[in-house]
């Protein structure tokens, strides 16, 4: 199940808005082939497994690993069940149950009605936090929350005075190639109107590979100017705004909702378009509101060596961090928000 876990990692910033699964035929203590499910819409884990496996019959006492419950319903590829079954594998090992509607069990029924072992339960707490995105999305009815920012070794996230788009360099190369890794990672950046008017922020993916998530801007007042880095068209952006102005290049505008709060609509909007998770990079002001409100799942605070003597002051969480990593120069607090977890998802690996 371990291997799973490795091999369903590759997913990490391809496989969304689908969980990351591996799976891996084992017989007699023998690995005979594996597979992961690699992007959205492509074969799943198993039938890349069975496929590397090839078209001989699948031995006897053979058992497949794989990390989520195999499906049990036609959606854009055939049930993995039924391939199972097909393939006549005889005992089935998974980490957990898919909480998926569509699937919510009947993977696992349907397999035992047709004599196939199922144990399930292995390192079912591994696996639900590599899958943490798609578990709240699936439970919760929202993306998966990431705080991220970055403060000097004093606490502040930006020196005053300033000028408007001066760039402040707070975290190390080393850590702005993480923080790109990370953003390939989830499907939706969020920042505020303040932020892109005064660091003119691209938010893509450029110092690794991966796709560049949707970017998303809250502006209610109308005031990022049309010649922003995030109305460039290099990547999807969508814009909350109540102001009438002309229209923003490649962006798309979406109308602020009188009746719910901003962070309600952009969340429900998030989850329309079955984005699993959420980036917020925002300024102390957004980040705070999370924070304050609870609506968060992580939060990754970036501490440079740099001192700025005064400026804006950094958010703060209560309690201590779950993990602090260095990156370079670098201290790298984690955080977990587990209150809205009837089952917390325990910190196993840090991506």
């Amino acid at each position: 199940m371990q291997r799973c876990l490795a091999l369903a990692n590759n997913g990490a910033a391809s496989a969304a808005p689908n969980p990351m699964v591996g799976a891996v035929l084992v017989h007699e203590d023998r690995i005979l082939a594996e597979g992961w499910h690699q992007h959205d819409g492509g074969p799943h884990a198993e039938v890349n497994c069975l496929r590397a496996f090839g078209d001989a019959p699948v031995p006897h006492g053979a058992v497949l690993y794989v990390n989520l419950e195999p499906c049990a319903h036609h959606g854009r590829t055939p049930p993995c069940a039924d391939l199972l079954i097909a393939r006549r594998v005889k005992r089935v090992v998974i980490a957990h149950s898919d909480p998926h509607p569509a699937v919510s069990g009947r993977g696992v029924e349907r397999l035992e009605h047709a004599g196939v072992r199922v144990i399930n339960g292995i390192e079912e707490m591994q696996a639900r936090w590599l899958n943490r995105r798609f578990l709240a999305s699936v439970m919760e009815q929202r993306p998966y929350i990431i705080l991220k920012w970055a403060r000097s070794a004093d606490g502040y996230l930006d020196r005053h005075p300033r000028s408007a788009r001066e760039v402040q360099r707070i975290s190390s190369q080393a850590t702005d190639v993480l923080v790109h890794r990370w953003r390939s990672e989830e499907q939706a950046i969020l920042v505020g109107s303040r932020t892109v008017v005064n660091d003119n922020p691209r938010l893509t993916v450029r110092h690794v590979e991966g796709r560049s998530p949707l970017r998303l801007v809250i502006d209610r007042q109308g005031i990022i100017p049309s010649d922003s880095s995030i109305l460039d068209g290099s990547a999807p952006t969508l814009v909350f705004t109540a102001a009438d102005r002309a229209p923003l290049g490649a962006a798309q505008s979406i109308a602020i909702e009188p009746d719910i709060t901003i962070i309600e609509q952009v969340l429900a909007e998030l989850q329309r378009r079955s984005i699993r998770s959420l980036l917020v990079e925002g300024g102390a002001e957004m980040i705070g509101h999370f924070i304050a409100s609870g609506l968060w799942d992580e939060a990754r605070m970036v501490v440079g060596e740099v001192e700025f003597g005064r400026g804006t002051p950094s958010p703060t969480i209560v309690g201590p961090a779950a993990r602090t990593i260095r990156s370079g120069p670098d201290h790298i607090h984690l955080y977990v928000n587990t209150t809205w977890r009837t089952a917390p998802l325990a910190p196993w690996h840090w991506c």
